[in-house]
């Protein structure tokens, strides 16, 4: 066993470790997780996230270091030097391990992004407008719909886990359409703005 949620902070012991994007100034309980290093003593870190539901605790796909969501904030943590050694972002809403693919994939509102065993990744185009659902992996692909508020409707979309192209999401299609007007006039948008 590598790492443990546990229920609090510990009552006695060594203090926790903080690990939160205020510094220092955090006094409360987050995330709380002890880890059991391969050479050093077991430690226990209290990790602070935004006010998103998601929490996880995974081994990273590199098979060295763990990765932990708090709060829907993702981070990298070096168990035998006690620290945070890379941010993944926020706004995560699910984990999803691909042991297969050797890679994580981080759900957003609106996207995804996924880090592979070489600390390489990808991040999606913006699919949403805001939120998915039906979310279903098949063997390199991810399958689920995104909301659109044009037609207050789900729109189906296909992922492809290895690189993070999207050609069907309903955002890129509606900001591709949709019209600008300004003075009276009207122009085609860049979907890129």
């Amino acid at each position: 066993m590598r790492f443990e949620i546990l229920p609090g902070l510990p009552p006695y012991g060594p203090v926790a470790i903080s690990f939160s994007i205020h510094g220092d100034r955090e006094h409360r309980e987050g995330l709380v997780v002890r880890f059991y290093p391969k050479v050093s003593e077991s430690w226990v870190g209290n990790f602070f996230g935004d006010s998103i539901a998601c929490n996880a605790v995974l081994d990273h796909p590199n098979g060295t270091d763990v990765i932990v969501v708090a709060g829907g904030e993702a981070s990298v943590v070096d168990l035998e030097n006690r620290s945070v050694r890379d941010s993944l972002g926020g706004d995560i809403e699910e984990v999803i391990s691909l042991p297969s693919l050797g890679s994580v994939i981080f759900r957003g509102f609106t996207d995804f992004t996924a880090v592979r065993a070489d600390n390489s990744g990808w991040r999606s185009p913006r699919i949403s407008w805001d939120g998915f659902r039906n979310i279903d992996v098949r063997h390199t692909e991810l399958f689920g719909e995104a909301y659109t508020p044009v037609s207050d409707a789900w729109a189906p979309f296909r992922l492809d886990l290895l690189t993070g192209h999207c050609t069907d999401g309903i955002y890129e299609k509606e900001m591709a359409r949709a019209v600008r007007v300004s003075g009276g006039k009207e122009s085609k948008t860049d979907p890129s703005s």
